[in-house]
Order: structure tokens, then C-alpha cells, then sequence
């Protein structure tokens, strides 16, 4: 099984295990998985410490995918304040249902 880890891992763990460098191609798939593995973790968190820590290493592989694709977080905050300004955010709290009936 391979897994996208952290630059300084290669440095702390040692054993039954190697590393390679990813091509650029394997590295944005990789990191697109990675993006799923740290939101189901973010899901999972059932303390503030752990959610604190899984929000912390979900961010780190927004900005690993924002690097990659050279994207610069303004560029992202800004896109993320106009939807703000158009469809609001999510303190509301809402849920939407839906009410037809499938046949």
C-alpha cells in the first residue's frame, strides 16, 4: 500500500518501509485521496483536541493542493468570499429536504 506522508517522515520512522518521490501526475493523485482521507478523519474527530488536530492536516493538504496547481490562498479566499456574498455560509444552520415524492 503506498500513502502520501509528510516531508520529515522518511527522517522519523524506519523499518519495513521505503519511500519514493512521486511523479507530478501521481502527486495530485495522491493528494486528492489524501484530501478524503484527512475529511473522513475531520468526520471521525470525537474530542476538540482531535478535530482541532484533523483541521489542522486537512488545511496542510489544501495548501499542498493549492501549491501544485499554483494557486495562491488569497486567489482561493476571495472565490470563497464571493460565494459567501451570493449564497451565504453555513450558520444558519439549514438543511435542505427534499419534499417530492419519488415514484
Amino acid at each position: 500500500m503506498k500513502k502520501l506522508v509528510r516531508d520529515k517522515i522518511p527522517d522519523i520512522i524506519h523499518g519495513d518501509f521505503k519511500f519514493e518521490i512521486l511523479s507530478n501526475e501521481d502527486y495530485r493523485r495522491f493528494l486528492r485521496e489524501k484530501i478524503v482521507e484527512e475529511a473522513q478523519e475531520v468526520k471521525a474527530a470525537d474530542t476538540r483536541a482531535g478535530l482541532v488536530e484533523e483541521l489542522g492536516d486537512l488545511e496542510e493538504v489544501i495548501r499542498a493542493i493549492l501549491d501544485d496547481a499554483s494557486i495562491t490562498y488569497e486567489e482561493m479566499d476571495s472565490l470563497r468570499q464571493a460565494k459567501i456574498n451570493q449564497k451565504g455560509k453555513f450558520a444558519e444552520k439549514f438543511v435542505m429536504i427534499n419534499t417530492k415524492e419519488e415514484s
